[in-house]
């Protein structure tokens, strides 16, 4: 990846459901009050990565998760960590371009995308902060390609972990027919279906601290593209009413091979896993230390100063 862009907002190849997203992260940005900024990298293939960066010091990637964007890390940002805070809209999500890549390729698409942004910041080796789908891409990247990863951080409950599993409603959504139906009959995005959802996810109550976060998750909602690639990636990673494909489920066996330093953060009223589920992946991987958070899918929106220090004191553990 070549040619790094700063604060372009809005891309000048943007059509106006983007624009109303990038608007949206712009105005959560300006209220939280955090001295963030929006980059642009143009990738080798010509496609356009987005991030919000903030701090300085050693670069500390942060990979949201399925269906939200760089916006979601922004409570988590304004607190000092002594790091370069470099949250990355994944390909598709918030303002970043979509890629193509089939069903069984997924894993190939998301270790590739994660260190060909470590080759265009210039950075060999980096530590990853993940949540949700964001958190399989880090544990992902720090198997096929262990030489790119410090550590680990990983922010609620990851997928396809061992005793983790998909909710109902996501399930009826990767399902064939049925989620297209349900799709049509969904009224359009509005405050109240975004905080339902986020209620579903255990963050009801959280959310509502950031009406501005609330915003850039109705945009987000009704931009196709966005749309589009959560229902590849939904798809991709749960075969209907059965749950998650095997093919991507993490085996215990395969985490053990983890050498990284790994910290897991997990909300004890995660919907995607209890913490049964926490400890049997903390007990698999062999560095791997946990803190249980009074909280849902997303601890650092309640949380955002504790969740920061623990990452703090994680990083700079020997």
């Amino acid at each position: 990846m070549t040619n790094r862009y700063k604060d372009k907002w809005i891309w000048n190849a943007m059509g106006p459901e983007r624009e109303a997203v990038a608007r949206a992260q712009e105005a959560f940005v300006a209220v939280a009050g955090a001295e963030v900024h929006s980059f642009w990298i143009e990738s080798d293939a010509g496609t356009m990565i987005h991030t919000l960066e903030a701090g300085e010091g050693e670069p500390l990637i942060l990979l949201h998760g399925s269906g939200n964007s760089v916006a979601d890390w922004v409570p988590l940002m304004k607190v000092p960590l002594n790091r370069r805070l470099i949250a990355v809209d994944r390909p598709g999500f918030g303002l970043s371009d979509p890629v193509e890549y089939n069903r069984d390729e997924l894993r190939v698409t998301a270790v590739t995308m994660v260190t060909g942004l470590l080759d265009a910041l210039g950075v060999d080796k980096a530590d990853l902060v993940g949540s949700s789908g964001g958190s399989v891409w880090a544990l992902w990247t720090a198997l096929d390609q262990p030489h790119r990863v410090r550590r680990l951080a990983l922010l609620g409950a990851t997928p396809l972990l061992p005793g983790t599993s998909a909710p109902i409603p996501l399930r009826l959504m990767a399902t064939p027919v049925v989620g297209n139906l349900l799709g049509r009959l969904m009224p359009a995005p509005s405050p109240e279906s975004v905080t339902k959802m986020m209620g579903m996810m255990g963050e009801g109550g959280t959310v509502g601290r950031y009406p501005e976060l609330i915003d850039v998750h109705v945009a987000a909602g009704s931009d196709p593209i966005a749309s589009e690639a959560a229902e590849r990636e939904l798809k991709a990673l749960i075969r209907g009413l059965t749950g998650f494909r095997s093919r991507y489920v993490f085996a215990e066996e395969e985490l053990s091979g983890i050498e990284h330093p790994t910290l897991l953060i997990w909300g004890d009223h995660d919907p995607i896993g209890g913490l049964d589920a926490a400890r049997r992946a903390t007990d698999a991987i062999p560095h791997a230390e946990l803190t249980v958070l009074s909280a849902g899918h997303a601890p650092w929106w309640g949380e955002p100063d504790r969740c920061a220090s623990l990452i703090a004191e994680f990083l700079e553990a020997e």
